[in-house]
């Protein structure tokens, strides 16, 4: 019997991957952005989900084996903001091995990832102006080309930095904007 529970313990502690660790780190830094915008405006920033399922861990659970021998993540989501939309589109950007990875929901099964392409630059303007200004601690910036007064749905938006190594996890949020002007 213990030899049974000495295999089974070894065997589980082979299997493990980083990426649930990511999905926590997400999860928590993702409370703190909806308990910041309920004290700033009284609203929430539309949650990654559609009817349930939390987009983030299917993302995750995608990319575990892309992930698996990585450490260090940048983890960006944008909503579509139109009213009845369930589409999102996610970069991650593996800080260790400087790859990106382009995925979005699927349009005929919403609860379905696909991965779009894997690369190692950042072909996506918009993405990469996303990243670059986060790189570039200028996260004030993107919140103030949000702090625009338009008609219509908002969303809200996030850019993640996960690094499980130095346990220093930040993140930035900023309403949508359509001009990278």
């Amino acid at each position: 019997m213990t030899k049974i529970l000495y295999i089974l313990l070894l065997s589980m502690s082979f299997i493990g991957c980083s990426t649930p660790k990511f999905y926590t780190e997400i999860a928590r830094m993702q409370k703190e952005i909806r308990d910041d915008i309920d004290k700033a405006e009284g609203n929430t920033p539309n949650e990654v989900r559609i009817k349930g399922y939390d987009m983030n861990k299917l993302v995750l659970k995608k990319m575990r084996n892309e992930l698996k021998n990585t450490n260090h993540i940048l983890y960006y989501y944008s909503p579509d903001s139109s009213f009845s939309s369930n589409k999102f589109w996610f970069t991650i950007y593996d800080v260790d091995n400087k790859v990106y990875y382009s995925l979005e929901n699927n349009d005929s099964y919403k609860k379905k990832i696909d991965l779009i392409e894997k690369k190692d630059n950042l072909s996506d303007k918009f993405a990469l102006f996303i990243f670059n200004n986060y790189m570039n601690n200028n996260c004030e910036l993107l919140k103030n080309k949000g702090n625009v007064d338009i008609s219509g749905v908002r969303t809200c938006e996030a850019i993640y930095e996960i690094n499980l190594t130095n346990k220093e996890n930040k993140h930035c949020y900023f309403k949508n904007f359509t001009s990278i002007n």
